[in-house]
């Protein structure tokens, strides 16, 4: 193992001093074969230990041995090869490989992306507003008005009247089903000088897995709560509109018939009554503007609510002045 990374180092070190060809749809070495000797022996080096390992996987396949124990041999055997390495890295991985499912994985995870994501979700209280604890599997990035946002940023309620996209990246083989929730904690409850919740979306039952095609084709889904557009009330803060993706443990039945309130769901309670386990998070925020009465009036069909404080009382109205001229 120890030579195998001293291998890969070298492989790295070759690649930052020798000038890169450009941008290609099929792999280039590089360097070219014979050009830096060290560069060749860690390529023999890395292949020798590819051939090892593929023969312990033939091996253990003969042997019928768990299809993790597989998975994380044929791993160690391609993940250090630099035309995999490249492929991962420009968009050409195959994810029903398990190599390409682990480094994909493995970038997320490490360079930035996933530790930005958890950043935003605690800062902006995401958690525990919606819910105590969340640790997220999967890859769930949104594209408002045609562009892929960064989790937390402002948006326009005009670019979300119409369905914004939805992109999942999971990294599991097999097919599992997931429920697909957006929702608004923000919504103010006047009546309890509070907030509370309005579900956006929820689309029970959808099936994912590595080699799922992105973005989802939500219109295509049975939905139990059909998209509402995001509409933040005049004279409130911003709202945090969030999409949740929640791992279910068999198929669920709701049917329209059957939907929960949209006022007032609770997430907390959704998922302990369906034992759902939350495995994707992301979200954006919106303020009032006058796009949003037009949606009151074109999609909600109802009257336009506007909060603001409650004006001051003057406590000096009706006194008699303290002096009075003689």
């Amino acid at each position: 193992m120890q030579r195998s990374r001293l291998a890969l180092r070298t492989c790295k070190r070759a690649l930052s001093t020798t000038a890169q060809p450009a941008q290609s749809a099929s792999y280039q070495p590089p360097v070219q074969p014979g050009t830096l000797p060290a560069y060749d022996h860690a390529l023999a080096y890395i292949q020798q230990d590819r051939d090892h390992k593929l023969a312990q996987l033939e091996e253990l396949k003969k042997r019928q041995a768990d299809q993790a124990q597989l998975d994380k041999l044929e791993i160690e055997a391609w993940s250090n090869d630099p035309e995999t390495r490249w492929r991962a890295k420009n968009g050409h991985a195959d994810f029903s490989k398990p190599v390409y499912r682990h480094l994909a994985e493995r970038a997320w995870r490490k360079d930035g992306d996933l530790a930005i994501l958890m950043q935003r979700v605690t800062q902006m209280h995401v958690t525990p507003d919606l819910l105590p604890e969340i640790k997220p599997a999967a890859d769930v990035r949104l594209a408002v008005g045609g562009s892929t946002i960064e989790p937390g940023v402002f948006t326009k309620p005009a670019d979300t009247r119409e369905a914004f996209d939805v992109s999942v990246q999971v990294y599991h083989s097999e097919e599992r089903l997931y429920t697909l929730l957006v929702i608004d904690p923000d919504v103010p409850d006047e009546f309890n000088q509070t907030f509370t919740t309005f579900a956006h979306l929820l689309i029970p039952n959808v099936p994912l897995s590595a080699t799922s095609s992105s973005p989802l084709a939500l219109s295509s889904l049975p939905s139990t709560l059909s998209y509402v557009p995001p509409h933040p009330q005049k004279g409130t803060p911003y709202h945090r509109y969030t999409v949740l993706l929640l791992e279910q443990p068999s198929q669920l039945n709701l049917s329209a018939e059957q939907a929960p309130a949209r006022e007032g769901f609770s997430v907390r309670d959704f998922v302990k009554e369906h034992g759902l386990a939350c495995r994707g998070v992301s979200f954006f925020r919106q303020v009032w503007d006058k796009d949003v009465s037009g949606i009151y009036t074109d999609v909600l069909n109802r009257p336009e609510p506007r909060y603001g404080r409650p004006p001051k009382m003057d406590m000096y109205a009706g006194r008699p002045p303290k002096y009075e001229v003689v």
